[in-house]
């Protein structure tokens, strides 16, 4: 049996790391990893991940999303691009067109945006602009 060597050094490089963003972590940026990637925090950002992307409940992404695969139970503003299979469980709720070339999609997850499959799919090398929204926190009232 033949190996392809550049296929046999992604699947290596996927081994290898996990990364998590813990519940009541916050970030405002870009974040792009080689490794396993879970989210429960608030990200702020695009996020590119060439491996399996997790996003928790309480996951919270505004920016776009590119990944090898995924399984989303959180929130997400903003296009999501899957190489191979992306899972939206039902408490997932997503604002935004999806691109995969296979979808699991359980009752009761929301999406508003257009799904599309699409069997030679890769990923981009470059992300799109995205709009970020930004937010001014109250000061605080004094006496």
């Amino acid at each position: 049996m033949f190996v392809n060597k550049k296929t046999e050094k992604l699947q290596e490089q996927r081994e290898n790391g996990f990364n998590l963003i813990a519940y009541g972590t916050e970030i405002t940026g870009d974040i792009s990893t080689s490794g396993d990637l879970r989210i429960d925090g608030q990200i702020l950002g695009n996020v590119s991940c060439t491996a399996k992307l997790v996003i928790g409940e309480s996951g919270d992404i505004k920016g776009n999303i590119n990944c090898y695969s995924g399984e989303i139970s959180g929130t997400v503003l903003g296009q999501i691009v899957a190489k191979e299979m992306l899972q939206l469980n039902r408490s997932a709720s997503i604002k935004g067109d999806i691109e995969a070339t296979r979808f699991i999609v359980e009752d009761g997850a929301s999406i508003n945006g257009r799904c599309t499959t699409n069997k030679s799919l890769s990923l981009p090398s470059h992300l799109p602009e995205v709009k970020l929204i930004t937010y001014e926190k109250p000061q605080a009232l004094t006496e």
